[in-house]
């Protein structure tokens, strides 16, 4: 029984093939009129009401899928939009930190290729990885220690994106190195309370002591008060002292007052660099002070035409001390002036 109902449906298959292909080449070689096209209109006009409801019948159905297709699609094409703009984002993010850090160095760049170092100054750029607890103290640390020629003492400068028309705007003193490790150094703020720099006032060339103070602020003192000092006037390092090379911008003179009884100005004076946004910073690891020709340590004798031995007195931390000597070798005498800071003194002949 199964062999027969196979046999009968391949007969079948066979037997509408055939019918197929005569009513193909019937319907070819017969003009429109003919039979077999008539037949085919008279059922496709019986069969059209039934292909409109059909149509009718299925098209919210596929409205429905297509609505679920693209709903998906909208939803996996959002989802890779979103990726790719955080993506984006964090490449802005980038490039814009990049810019930042460009300019920066730029600064930094600036500073070096200045007027303000003689030639031979060697500088170490290093990057601000620390900063002090508390207020109580303005230092902060720097990734670059004594194997890559960090020393104590060593003059640092900086610049920092700064709002201003001037080309010093961000860019001058940062401080000194105090300590120094293998790897790391730690660097006293000129806002400091301990720090103390010998400046110059550009214009009157008044000169006296930057300090710092707990709260922050900056002020210059031992200006005396008879000389002319306007605000807006750019305060710079004077080299006396040995640690910080002449010439360093400071800050500019934020405001001046003095009481009648005082003998010096009480300068007020707002820094170039934004200690609050330093990030990086330039070490003067091999510097050349310009000031005074010969070095002494305490008080000596200097054997030239005739002896010399003089008298020194210290005002400050940094120090600006005079001292005057007198000798003589025949008919010589020798009057000098000695500026110190601690036990280095430089002597210059008046």
């Amino acid at each position: 029984m199964p062999r027969n109902k196979v046999a009968w449906r391949r007969l079948v298959f066979v037997a509408l093939i055939i019918a197929s292909l005569a009513l193909l080449t019937v319907s070819f070689r017969e003009s429109s009129s003919g039979p077999v096209h008539s037949m085919q209109q008279a059922g496709l006009s019986a069969l059209s009401p039934l292909q409109s409801f059909g149509a009718r019948a299925a098209k919210p159905f596929q409205d429905g899928y297509h609505w679920v297709t693209t709903l998906w699609s909208a939803h996996r094409e959002n989802q890779k939009l979103s990726a790719d703009l955080q993506k984006f984002q964090g490449e802005a993010v980038q490039l814009e930190e990049l810019s930042q850090e460009n300019d920066r160095l730029k600064g930094l760049l600036d500073i070096r290729d200045s007027t303000v170092f003689p030639a031979g100054t060697a500088f170490k750029v290093a990057m601000v990885v620390g900063k002090a607890p508390t207020q109580w103290e303005s230092w902060v640390q720097i990734d670059k220690g004594s194997a890559d020629g960090i020393q104590v003492d060593q003059a640092v400068v900086g610049a920092t994106p700064v709002e201003g028309n001037t080309s010093l705007s961000g860019k001058g003193l940062v401080g000194k190195v105090i300590s120094v490790t293998a790897h790391t150094a730690q660097v006293q703020l000129i806002t400091d309370g301990e720090s103390s720099v010998a400046a110059t006032i550009e214009g009157p060339r008044a000169q006296g002591i930057v300090q710092g103070s707990t709260s922050g602020k900056i002020t210059m003192d031992f200006v005396d008060r008879d000389q002319s000092v306007d605000p807006k006037f750019v305060i710079v390092t004077s080299g006396f002292g040995g640690v910080y090379p002449k010439g360093i911008p400071v800050g500019i003179v934020a405001s001046v007052g003095g009481e009648d009884v005082n003998i010096y100005k009480q300068i007020e004076v707002q820094p170039f660099v934004d200690f609050r946004v330093l990030e990086e910073v330039m070490v003067i690891t091999g510097a050349v002070n310009p000031v005074g020709t010969t070095t002494t340590t305490g008080t000596g004798n200097a054997i030239g035409p005739g002896n010399t031995t003089g008298t020194t007195g210290t005002t400050g931390g940094a120090g600006i001390t005079r001292g005057v000597g007198s000798g003589s070798t025949g008919s010589t005498s020798t009057t000098g002036t000695t500026i110190s800071s601690g036990t280095t003194s430089t002597t210059k002949g008046l």
